[in-house]
C-alpha cells in the first residue's frame, strides 16, 4: 500500500515511520526542510517512552506535493488552521479511488476535506497515540490507545486494508459506523482543557490547582454537553467534566497543544475547538457565553503574539 502523511510532526512521523517500518511505501510531506532532509539522510528515529529504547525506520520524505501523487491513502496531520489549504494542494494529484483521512485534533476538518474531495474520497477518525516532536528526523513514541476510523459515505469497506496495514503496524485500529460520538467526545476535553490553558500560561496539572480555573473548565464543559445533548451525540464516559479532570491530571506536566502555539508564536487551532462549539451553538440557538469570551480572549492574545 502507498501511505502519504500530510504534515509529518510527531503525530504523522509515527504513523509514517511505523507503517513503513512494516513494508509499506511511505512519503512523508512537510514544510520543515530540516526534518526531511534529516529523514532522507539518516531516518526518522523514533523513541520508546516506556523504555528509552529507539529505533530507526527509513520513510522517504519531501517538500514538493507532486512527490506523493498517485497514493492509496492521505492522512491528514497538519494543524487544523491549514487543512483546507493542504486539501486545495493535493486535490490535483489524489487519484479517483484514494481516500483521504483526517486524525486531526478539533472539529470541523471533515467537513472541509468532504467539500474538497467528496464524501467517497473522505474519512474521519480520532486516535489516543501519542507523540511528541524532539528535534528533526527524531520523535518519541509518548502514548497508547486505540484509532477509530470511519468514511464520510459510510461506505467503511474502503478502509479494510488500511486497517489491516494499522494494525500490522501495531496501532489498535477500529471502523465505527458513527464516528461523531469519538469526535466529540474527544473535543469535550479539548475544550476544557487547551483554551485554558493557553490563556493563564501554565501546564495541564495546574489548572486543577486553582479553584478559579476550575470552575472555570466546568463551565466551558457544561456549555458544550448543551451542544453535544442538541446534536444528540452520546458521549463514551458519563460525567464529562471528571472525565476532563482526569485528564489534566494524567497529562499534568503537558503544555497543551495551543499553549505550545502561543510559545511559539503561531496561530492556534481555537476556531476548531472553543470556537467550533460556538458556531454549532450559534446554529442550534443555544448561548456559550464562556466558550465565546475564551474563543475571543485566545484570538486577541494571538493577534498580539503570532510571529509567523
Amino acid at each position: 500500500m502507498k501511505i502519504a502523511v500530510i504534515g509529518s510532526g510527531a503525530m504523522g512521523s509515527l504513523f509514517g515511520g511505523r507503517l513503513a517500518e512494516t513494508g509499506h511505501t511511505v512519503m512523508l510531506f512537510d514544510i520543515f526542510e530540516e526534518h526531511v532532509k534529516r529523514i532522507n539522510q539518516q531516518g526518522l528515529i523514533i523513541q520508546d517512552a516506556a523504555d528509552g529504547k529507539e529505533r530507526t525506520v527509513q520513510p522517504r520524505a519531501t517538500t514538493d506535493p507532486m512527490e506523493a501523487a498517485g497514493y492509496d491513502i492521505y492522512i491528514l496531520f497538519v494543524k487544523s488552521t491549514a487543512t483546507e489549504a493542504a486539501g486545495r494542494q493535493f486535490v490535483k494529484i489524489v487519484g479517483p479511488d484514494a481516500v483521504v483521512i483526517t486524525l486531526q485534533n478539533g472539529y470541523g476538518n471533515e467537513e472541509i476535506l468532504r467539500k474538497i474531495f467528496g464524501p467517497g474520497r473522505t474519512a474521519a477518525g480520532v486516535t489516543s497515540q501519542g507523540a511528541t516532536f524532539l528535534g528533526p528526523g527524531k520523535i518519541r513514541h509518548a502514548g497508547k490507545g486505540p484509532t477509530h476510523l470511519c468514511m464520510s459515505d459510510r461506505k467503511n469497506e474502503k478502509l479494510t486494508a488500511f486497517v489491516e496495514a494499522l494494525e500490522k503496524a501495531g496501532f489498535e485500529a477500529h471502523v465505527e459506523e458513527n464516528i461523531q460520538d469519538l469526535i466529540w467526545s474527544k473535543l469535550v476535553i479539548n475544550v476544557g482543557i487547551n483554551a485554558l490553558t493557553a490563556v493563564t500560561g501554565v501546564e495541564n496539572g495546574r489548572l486543577l490547582d486553582f479553584e478559579g480555573t476550575k470552575a472555570v473548565m466546568k463551565d466551558l464543559v457544561d456549555e458544550v454537553l448543551q451542544v453535544v445533548q442538541a446534536k444528540g451525540i452520546t458521549l463514551t464516559y458519563s460525567d464529562a467534566f471528571q472525565m476532563t479532570m482526569d485528564v489534566a491530571k494524567k497529562t499534568a506536566a503537558n503544555r497543551s497543544s495551543m499553549l505550545q502555539d502561543f510559545d511559539k508564536g503561531r496561530k492556534t487551532e481555537i476556531d476548531f475547538i472553543n470556537g467550533a462549539v460556538v458556531r454549532e451553538a450559534e446554529n442550534l440557538g443555544i448561548g456559550v457565553p464562556v466558550n465565546k469570551t475564551m474563543t475571543h480572549l485566545v484570538k486577541m492574545m494571538e493577534a498580539r503574539e503570532v510571529k509567523i
